[in-house]
């Protein structure tokens, strides 16, 4: 199946709150990405990571943050930002809701965050499904090796130049 419909992304706002709070996902999956209701409330405590909804016609179908100190295992510094939470709802996965998702990102950053030129992301080994998806819109690996301290196991280090 493909999307159906403009993907678009926005800076998580009040008025997509509500919305973007009822994102769910397969409950196998929560371990990879958590859900929005657990990733929102710790982008709220934190001002280094912004929150970012995924639209379908200006409907909130995923979520996920970004974050200007990197993540966890992957290189930091003033030109690379961190992708962290990604989610697609659970009803419109599999639909190239994640894709195009990753695919606006550039521009996205660019807009948002002049002089970032990098987005790096870890992804569980075990996730084949968001493997194939980083790795068709562009991600490349990051070459520091597997991160080993990730809550649920061993991660790749990926790299998007934006």
């Amino acid at each position: 199946m493909s999307a159906t419909g403009t993907i678009t992304l926005s800076p998580l706002t009040p008025e997509l709150r509500d919305a973007a709070l009822r994102i769910t996902v397969a409950p196998e999956q929560v371990r990879f990405g958590g859900t929005p209701a657990s990733s929102i409330p710790v982008a709220d405590r934190e001002s280094a990571r912004e929150s970012v909804v995924i639209l379908r016609d200006g409907t909130p179908v995923g979520y996920f943050q970004l974050d200007t100190r990197s993540v966890p295992g992957a290189p930091a510094g003033a030109h690379i930002l961190g992708l962290r939470a990604l989610v697609i709802d659970r009803a419109l996965q599999g639909q190239g809701v994640g894709r195009a998702a990753m695919l606006a990102l550039p521009d996205y950053v660019r807009a948002r965050f002049p002089g970032r030129t990098a987005v790096l992301l870890t992804v569980n080994a075990d996730n084949p499904p968001a493997i194939a998806l980083y790795a068709a819109t562009g991600f490349v690996d990051a070459g520091v090796g597997i991160y080993e301290g990730g809550h649920a196991g061993p991660q790749h280090v990926l790299r998007l130049d934006v």
